[in-house]
């Protein structure tokens, strides 16, 4: 799942406009971004990403947003959807990809990443959620802008220029 997250983002904003949007953006990609950082920096991430996307370390990065979070805005309810939004991650990839659970625990996961056509359309759908959760943050005038709409048409425009780069990735072999 690529652009699905950030729709989820999109659609966890509608619930608490308080929460900055970048906040939520990031936390709904932030094992994927975890994920990156110890790629380039060389460190073991585990098997098949086991410290960036398993249970555990998906816990400890919510936790942490979370905790973060009501430091700075005293929002415990903002901090609820914060941690809901990154424990989001492994239920949108689980569809996607295959995934570990815990150390020694099963990979589990759909693999929809090797029908492209079938991860398009759910990713659409999940952007077309989110995006239409996140219009109505709008006022009503504002909904129909052009803006609003190059919004979802951004998103799904990433996710088909992301899944083309991964088929293409994935038959040339990914490093990390």
């Amino acid at each position: 799942m690529y652009a699905g997250h950030l729709g989820f983002a999109l659609g966890a904003y509608s619930f608490r406009k308080t929460i900055p949007l970048w906040l939520l953006l990031i936390a709904a990609q932030f094992p994927d971004w975890l994920d990156a950082g110890m790629c380039i920096v060389n460190q073991n991430r585990g098997p098949m990403g086991l410290y960036t996307h398993g249970f555990q370390a998906l816990t400890l990065s919510a936790f942490g947003l979370a905790a973060l979070y009501v430091i700075v805005r005293r929002d415990l309810i903002g901090a609820g959807i914060v941690a809901l939004t990154v424990l989001s991650h492994y239920g949108l990839d689980y569809f996607t990809g295959l995934k570990p659970t815990w150390a020694g625990g099963p990979i589990v996961g759909l693999s929809l990443y090797s029908y492209p056509i079938v991860d398009l359309i759910l990713e659409t759908i999940t952007i077309f959620i989110g995006w239409t959760l996140y219009r109505r943050t709008f006022p009503k005038e504002a909904r129909s802008s052009l803006t609003v709409y190059a919004v979802l048409i951004a998103l799904i425009g990433f996710q088909v220029i992301a899944g083309i780069a991964f088929y293409f990735e994935v038959g040339g072999g990914m490093k990390c």
